[in-house]
Order: C-alpha cells, then sequence, then structure tokens
C-alpha cells in the first residue's frame, strides 16, 4: 500500500513509532497492531524543527515546522490539542488560533499543552491540574489557547520566554534573562522553590547562581543545565534519579558532581511519562521502577543515574530484569563505564551495541528518558534506545520484534523485551519487517 511504500527522507521529517491506539503516531503504519514497533514518516509534515509527545497511554503529538506553524494529533484528552472542534485526531493538523502567530517551540504535559511563541509569549491549553495553565486558578478547567501569567507584579502575561517544557501537571520556562520559571503542581518540591505548596502562575526559580541554558521537567523531578556547564536537579529522588549520591528528595536546585566534576553539561533528560511507578515510591532496595537521568557533556559523553530497572541505565551486560538488584546509580554513571553484572549472556539482535563498551555507539547529541527506556542520537545521524522495549514496540527496534533469535520465524516480545545495551533504532529486516527500510539510509 502507499502508506507503506519506502520514501526518500529529507531533512526535517518527522518519524513516529510505538503506541497508536489514538493516532498519536499521525500515519497509518500499524505492525503489529495497533502498534507500529520501527520509526515510519509522517508524510503530511515536512521542515519539522520541534516535537513533543505526551498523554501515557492515550497519547497525542505536537510538531512546529520551521514556518512557525503548531500541528497537533493524537488524543484530545481535556481538549490539549487546541483545535476549534474537540475529538481525536489521527492525522496532523494545524492549529488553527495561532495563524499569524509564530510558535518557536511546543511541550506536552500529561493533560495540556503549553507553547513559546517567536515573540516570547508563553500560551497554553487544555486541562488545568494545579493551575498548571498558569491563569492564576486551579479551576480544572478544560481552558482554550490562553497566555501564562508571568512572574511580575501585577501579574502579566509573559512576553520574555525562549523555550518551554511540561509535564505532570506543572510546566517551566527559560526566559530570555537565563531565569527559570516554573509554575502547577508541586509535589515532591519539583517547582524548584522549596516547600510543596502549587503555584498558579510561573515564579522565579531562586536557587539557580548562572544564567540557565536548558531545563527537562520529568514527571516526578526536574533538572536544569547553567550557562557554566553545571547540572542542577530537584524534585523527587527516592530511586537515586538526582545524581546525588543517595535517595533524599530536594525541593530546591542541588549540583550534580561526582563523576561530572569538572564537565561541561549540555543537556539532561528526566523521566517522563511516570507519574506512578510500580512498587511505589523510596524503594528499599535496587532495580524498581522509577525515574532515570541522562546528562549529556560538550564532549558527547553521556552520563545515566537512577534505578537499574530493566537496563534504562545502560550499564548492564547480561540480560536481567534487575528487580532488587544492587545497581542502581546514586551519582553519575558514565555509560561505556564498567559493566555492572558480567557478559556472560550476549543479546539477541545484531543491532545491539555489543561487546561492551556502549560509548562506541560515538558522540551522542541528544538524549531522552521515557518512562522504562531511553534514547540518545548521534552526530552521525545515527539514533539507539535501550530499556524496556515490550509492550508496544516503544524503542523503534527489531529485537521487539525477534522474540526467538536468528534463523526462528518472526516473533513480537510483548512481554520480556529488554534491552541491557544500545540497540540501533529503525533497523530491521525484512523478514522482520515488511514496511520499507524505516531510518536505515537517512
Amino acid at each position: 500500500p502507499a502508506e507503506s511504500a519506502p520514501t526518500r527522507v529529507h531533512g526535517g521529517q518527522l518519524f513516529t513509532w510505538g503506541r497508536g491506539g489514538s493516532g498519536q503516531l499521525g500515519h497509518s503504519c500499524r505492525h503489529p497492531a495497533p502498534n507500529c514497533a520501527l520509526p515510519h514518516p509522517v508524510r503530511e509534515l515536512s521542515n519539522v524543527v520541534d516535537v513533543s509527545c505526551g498523554g501515557g497511554q492515550q497519547g497525542c503529538t505536537a510538531a512546529v515546522t520551521a514556518d512557525g506553524r503548531l500541528y497537533t494529533f493524537g488524543n484530545d484528552y481535556k481538549q490539549r490539542l487546541g483545535h476549534e472542534v474537540p475529538g481525536c485526531v489521527e492525522k496532523p493538523m494545524p492549529v488553527r488560533a495561532l495563524t499569524g502567530r509564530p510558535v518557536r517551540g511546543v511541550a506536552c504535559g500529561s493533560e495540556f499543552t503549553a507553547c513559546v511563541l517567536v515573540d516570547g509569549s508563553v500560551l497554553a491549553w487544555g486541562g488545568n491540574a494545579n493551575g498548571c495553565l498558569g491563569r492564576g486558578t486551579r479551576d480544572s478547567g478544560p481552558f482554550g489557547i490562553g497566555p501564562v501569567l508571568g512572574p511580575s507584579q501585577p501579574r502579566q502575561p509573559m512576553v520574555d520566554a525562549i523555550a518551554v517544557d511540561a509535564e505532570h501537571n506543572y510546566a517551566a520556562a527559560v526566559l530570555a534573562s537565563g531565569a527559570l520559571a516554573t509554575w502547577g503542581s508541586n509535589a515532591h518540591g519539583k517547582l524548584g522553590h522549596g516547600g510543596g505548596t502549587d503555584r498558579y502562575t510561573a515564579e522565579v526559580v531562586t536557587g539557580l547562581p548562572a544564567q540557565v541554558v536548558g531545563v527537562a521537567l520529568g514527571s516526578l523531578y526536574a533538572g536544569a543545565v547553567t550557562a557554566d556547564g553545571a547540572l542542577w536537579m530537584w524534585g523527587y529522588g527516592g530511586h537515586g534519579n538526582l545524581g546525588l549520591g543517595g535517595r533524599a528528595s530536594f525541593a530546591t536546585p542541588q549540583h550534580v558532581r561526582g563523576e561530572l566534576a569538572g564537565r561541561v553539561v549540555v543537556r539532561v533528560a528526566c523521566t517522563r511519562g511516570q507519574d506512578g511507578c510500580k512498587g511505589g515510591l523510596n524503594p528499599a532496595c535496587g532495580g524498581a521502577e522509577g525515574p532515570h537521568t541522562l546528562a549529556l557533556t560538550s564532549e558527547g559523553d553521556l552520563f545515566s543515574f537512577g534505578t537499574c530497572h530493566k537496563g534504562v541505565l545502560a550499564n548492564l551486560g547480561s540480560k536481567d530484569g534487575a528487580f532488587g538488584k544492587p545497581w542502581d546509580e546514586l551519582e553519575p554513571y558514565r555509560i561505556g563505564g564498567a559493566i555492572r553484572n558480567g557478559v556472560d549472556k550476549p543479546p539477541l539482535s545484531p543491532f545491539a551495541a555489543w561487546p561492551p563498551p556502549y560509548d562506541r555507539i560515538g558522540q551522542v547529541i541528544a538524549i531522552a528518558s521515557g518512562h522504562i527506556h531511553a534514547a540518545a542520537a548521534c552526530a552521525d545521524g545515527r539514533c539507539w534506545a535501550w530499556g524496556c522495549g515490550s509492550n508496544d514496540g516503544r524503542c523503534g527496534v527489531e529485537r521487539f520484534l525477534n522474540m526467538s533469535g536468528e534463523g526462528k520465524p518472526p516473533r513480537v516480545d510483548a512481554m520480556k523485551c529488554y534491552l541491557m545495551q544500545p540497540h540501533l533504532v529503525g533497523r530491521a529486516r525484512p523478514a522482520y519487517w515488511p514496511h520499507g527500510p524505516s531510518l536505515a539510509g537517512w
């Protein structure tokens, strides 16, 4: 069919994969249905410069194109897609209320969406749990597109933002001055203001000593990178995910050192889509489901810390769910360092980075931390994923379709597709993936 035909890929082409039951993929390729196991192009979009995914099982996607247009699609929970007529959308649709107002960036939370315009304004819409829309009220909504109120007194719409992020019932904006403003839910102190009081309008985080150049919101905690290359973390820390050497939580920014001392951090990724953890928070032993953090340095070195659950830290060799195991990293661990559990069981897939060290994947330039998986893009254009790739093919790798191993018929590994080492995303042989080359040759 036309939807499955190989396509020549150009810069700015958006690919999506994983869970597809709510139209959040923006295309009709399903293998195995109702999901898409490998990246597939969203042909209705080109020249995409920013993208955000949100909403867990009832997912949605938002994409910004080079001409400043915002497109959304997927599940319209709490009217977070921003269209004039509410309802789920299976193909990219422009947010017409923003016509003539160029968008710089977009971020999807669990039930709302926020964007920053080229003129510095921040807009938000959808559900307003804990005041996450920044309108000065905690009324649950949903609300249509409207401005976030900035930290100035008296409160006025924000006009000086350059970046925005959103997650579970809270949001953040980096301001042109280098200040960081947050608002919404302050559960676990994740706003960074101290205490646990929610904020219904944006408030500047005062505990950061240098200009902020990047922010990452996780469901339970947050992190920021400052202009001097330092990494700061705050919020929930019970899985060691703050990288501070313990499992304490902090309501104000804390400087992460350890192996990052003397290095220039350029990006941080905090675990998204995880407002709850199986087994609960503050586990008594390692390997429990929970958050994990990635940090990237200017040299392209990648660090991880937090739970070792199902290989999300890329610090294990032999396949292991790691439940109850002592392999959590409470301080930054350099991916490519010593393997914690041996290498006697090699991976099934020929597309795995094997044997260790895993820094053989090359210089990393972009990172992501999902609910129980992680991913990185490298300077050579290749993308890698690891952790749990079960259920919906969220890792985008052949291994999900190849449970039985070489020479065996294809078989989906819906339950125990645990990837200890980075696996190439978007690379699969025709026997496992009959829908064209995916990312091969891109």
